[in-house]
């Protein structure tokens, strides 16, 4: 930034000081009568006097235009500098929101009649974790990695920050741009993503969702096209995750379905039409060592909605808790006609951030004459867990309460090990992709057989999930895991199912 000496700051006041006695003269000079003005300057003749007053005028002007146009000029270099280093993000290298949301709008009003403008959303997924475990200078190694990839696999595009965790390019051509050739640069960026970086001298991929909207075809206008990226990218990630998908009508139509289902199941809680049903989870010997309770929903008008379409509209409307208090209020009036073992019950990764968690779920069990030992509660969406002091000090609480915690779909995201050894659960459940693949490649053995012997350590117990077939009990046996789940045993049944299949309830073990 120019700076501005104070011998130059004080030649200007001078300047201008001497412009406005220069005006005050003229003022006086035109007030005054000729023979006083000539009688105060003996020897001078009015046109004289106002020759010289014109030419001290002139030179005091020009002089005052030079000064004022070089401080214009340092302004202007003031501006430019300011404008370069908002421009960019400091932290990831993109194009800053405001700059790059400008050069887009830009972009649209010219391709408005010609060429084509092709936008992507990028959302890294689990960025907080990155944070919470590795610290905020990794996730700033994440942003400037997942930008410099983006500028690689993206030919020609604008790249900018949205904010937090959300990057977005821009692709512009003078013909239309074929959405294939969106989609393959986006999968080569993913591909590259995978590849990851290193962070704390280990190598960490990196996974991200993306959203894809096109302009003129499915808008030109600027807060459209940003919505219609968005909704995408929801779909990206309400089918997982760490994909892209373009934005179509379809889109749209599910998005009112969402809506559709998110009333229904606010009336299904209300008039109780949820159900539960029970699937087993046993030891080698098929001996039945607890139950997990799974809410199932057959509407009167649609029939059976499936878990994986109604929970995430659960999760994203906020109804997840009294969804999950529902579910606990069901298994609290099943448990007489139970076998006398504990009950998973699911709750979300959310739920634990609700303030009244723990409250409202004690609350339900006094109300049933049910003590918190015969309820393991399991934690869904494990990956979105931190390890913060806050949060491990909310988890020993519910250990305090009595009940025991169990980690579900352990082995996806980016904190599994930290998890291990900063949550005080009891319970492992190893996600079933790992457990069907047990014997096909090395890193999953390695990651199964290391994930059973520190658990072993630790006396805790691992769950292998998803065993569909005795190839893979054995596999998970001979990998170490002590417990099984899947339809190879049982699928989930409802409540008289299940106590038909375990009429004497005395012949199993209690212990989880």
């Amino acid at each position: 930034m120019p700076a501005t000496s104070p011998a130059s700051t004080t030649f200007e006041r001078l300047l201008i000081a001497a412009l406005a006695f220069v005006a005050v003269l003229h003022s006086v000079h035109n007030l005054m009568p000729e023979s006083a003005l000539l009688a105060a300057m003996p020897g001078y003749s009015l046109a004289r006097i106002e020759t010289v007053g014109n030419a001290v005028t002139l030179v005091l002007a020009v002089l005052i235009y030079f000064v004022m146009a070089r401080r214009l000029r340092d302004y202007q270099a003031v501006h430019r500098e300011f404008t370069r280093q908002h421009a960019k993000d400091p932290v990831s290298g993109a194009l800053a929101r405001g700059q790059f949301l400008r050069k887009l709008q830009s972009e649209l009003e010219r391709r408005r009649t010609s060429g084509s403008v092709a936008f992507v959303i990028i959302d890294i997924d689990h960025f907080k974790q990155v944070n919470d475990v590795f610290g905020h200078p990794a996730g700033d190694e994440v942003l400037g990695f997942c930008t410099r990839l983006a500028r690689e696999t993206f030919p020609d595009a604008t790249v900018g920050r949205l904010g937090g965790d959300e990057l977005a390019v821009f692709m512009s051509h003078d013909e239309q741009i074929p959405e294939s050739y969106v989609g393959e640069a986006c999968d080569a960026y993913l591909a590259a993503l995978r590849e990851g970086l290193f962070i704390n001298n280990r190598r960490q991929s990196v996974s991200a969702s993306l959203g894809i909207a096109m302009a003129p075809s499915h808008t030109c206008n600027l807060n459209e096209l940003l919505s219609y990226a968005d909704l995408a990218l929801y779909e990206v990630k309400r089918n997982g995750r760490g994909a892209w998908s373009v934005f179509s009508t379809e889109i749209l139509a599910d998005m009112r379905q969402e809506r559709f289902i998110e009333r229904e199941l606010r009336a299904a809680l209300l008039l109780k039409q949820l159900t539960v049903h029970y699937q087993p989870i046993v030891d080698a010997d098929g001996q039945l060592n607890s139950l997990e309770a799974l809410v199932r929903w057959h509407n009167p008008v649609r029939g059976v909605i499936s878990p994986a379409e109604f929970i995430p509209v659960a999760e994203k409307s906020r109804l997840i808790h009294d969804l999950g208090l529902y579910v606990m209020q069901r298994v609290c009036e099943d448990m007489p006609q139970l076998p006398g073992v504990p009950v998973n019950v699911n709750i979300s990764a959310w739920q634990l951030k609700h303030d009244a968690f723990l409250r409202d779920y004690i609350e339900v069990l006094e109300r049933n004459g049910v003590t918190p030992d015969r309820v393991i509660l399991e934690i869904t969406e494990s990956a979105m867990l931190n390890t913060s002091d806050d949060f491990v000090a909310r988890m020993a609480e519910i250990k305090r309460a009595g009940f025991k915690i169990a980690l579900d779909d352990f082995g996806m995201g980016y904190s599994e090990f930290n998890q291990l050894r900063r949550l005080p659960f009891d319970i492992i459940k190893i996600d079933k992709s790992y457990i069907q693949n047990i014997g096909t490649d090395i890193v999953t053995d390695t990651f199964v057989s290391a994930v059973t012997q520190i658990a072993g350590q630790m006396d805790r117990i691992v769950v292998a999930e998803g065993i569909e077939t005795r190839d893979d009990n054995v596999r998970a046996s001979v990998a170490g895991c002590r417990l099984f789940q899947g339809y190879y045993y049982q699928p989930p049944v409802a409540l008289a199912d299940i106590t038909m299949l375990y009429e004497d309830p005395k012949r199993l073990s209690t212990a989880a």
